[in-house]
């Protein structure tokens, strides 16, 4: 017999009694559901991220990498630092928190919140960051801690005569608040104050006070783990912070949105690991190109404003290497990056500008691990 037609017999085979099988599963419930049981089993009994608190190491796990531009592959703005017991969140932009959840991070050790800015893709998920944490099973306040409202309101006012600019975080985690107080209160009707303890719904608004220039500022101090904010330039978003995490001689440093601007390399120096916001000018310059040439000169002339206040690969690059950083991974990528050529082009001139240290482009996902008093640093995909 001709080896093609065995071939194709045993396929055949294969093919029918696939289906049968199929056929079998899809009309019979009691397998369906031992099944279903199964997986559920091997899901819960493979969800070993607990260790991540105690394992003695820094981890930065980033929840968001994306930024306002529609990305199927990027939540808005969200990093995670874990370590020494604790999980605290750098900006909570849209999307961010089914991040969380897809890495089954142990969500009730989030208790802790820090705002870059105040800019909708990076508070957009705070409320989800709150009740799901709490659902998790937080049982204090969740601690947000924040700038405070811009120097002086900007002239314009909405139709009922009230400024713009008067909030600062203290005021957006309220606005927060009360928006899912109604939320908060079914679901403790629903299961009772024993499962979802009513201090856990509670968000705590803090505002940072404005650092000098060179001045870092320390907003979380626990258990070894040490964060620090600083100011970067993000005008006309003012004050904007980067974060400096520390832990067990590891630095970490988010230099949340900013233009290129000397802060980030002197809070960097030295650094294991920064995580930089990126634009490539050439690419959303592209973008401009085409929405001039399709009439839309408004959006045209809004995307050209966002070119001053961000920082290119290339530079966020040179900042890496005159501090001395050993990883830089980008994040709050502007434009999306649909394909291989597209992170061809995002990249170009990266590597003459970075020199000898490492970089890559952060993805949803992407966790970065710094063990304790070590030099070694690896990365991972949690999902």
């Amino acid at each position: 017999m001709h080896l093609g037609k065995i071939v194709g017999g045993v396929v055949v085979a294969a093919l029918v009694l696939g289906g049968i099988a199929y056929a079998v599963v899809w009309n019979s419930p009691g397998i369906q559901k031992k099944l279903m049981a199964r997986v559920i089993a091997s899901r819960m009994a493979n969800n070993d991220t607990q260790a991540l608190l105690d394992d003695g190491a820094l981890h930065i796990y980033l929840c968001g990498t994306g930024s306002p531009m529609p990305d199927p592959t990027r939540a808005n703005a969200c990093t995670a630092v874990i370590a020494g017991g604790h999980i605290v969140v750098i900006d909570t932009g849209p999307g961010s928190w089914r991040n969380i959840a897809r890495a089954r991070l142990p969500a009730d050790k989030i208790d802790t919140i820090l705002l870059t800015h105040l800019h909708s893709d990076h508070i957009g998920d705070l409320g989800e960051f709150a009740v799901q944490s709490w659902i998790a099973g937080r049982k204090v306040p969740l601690e947000i801690y924040g700038p405070t409202a811009l120097p002086e309101p900007i002239s314009q006012t909405d139709e009922n005569g009230e400024h713009f600019g008067v909030s600062g975080t203290d005021a957006v985690v309220k606005g927060f608040a009360m928006a899912y107080n109604a939320d908060d209160a079914y679901r403790i009707l629903h299961h009772g104050a024993d499962h979802l303890i009513p201090a856990g719904a509670d968000m705590v608004g803090h505002e940072i006070a404005t650092p000098k220039v060179d001045e870092l500022v320390t907003v979380f101090d626990k258990d070894g783990l040490k964060i620090s904010a600083f100011l970067v330039n993000h005008h006309p978003v003012e004050p904007a912070y980067g974060y400096r995490i520390e832990y067990k001689g590891r630095v970490a440093v988010v230099s949340g949105d900013t233009k290129k601007t000397e802060t980030v390399e002197r809070f960097a120096a030295n650094a294991d690991l920064l995580v930089h916001e990126a634009l490539n000018h050439r690419m959303v310059g592209l973008i401009i190109a085409a929405l001039r040439k399709s009439g839309n000169d408004r959006l045209a002339d809004m995307a050209h404003d966002t070119l001053g206040y961000h920082t290119s690969p290339v530079e966020a690059a040179e900042i890496a290497n005159a501090a001395h950083v050993k990883l830089l991974v980008f994040s709050h990528i502007v434009p999306p990056l649909p394909n291989k050529l597209a992170q061809h082009m995002f990249l170009e001139g990266v590597s003459a500008a970075r020199g000898k240290g490492g970089t890559e482009i952060g993805h949803d996902g992407m966790m970065i691990t710094m063990p304790g008093n070590s030099d070694a640093i690896s990365t991972s995909d949690l999902f």
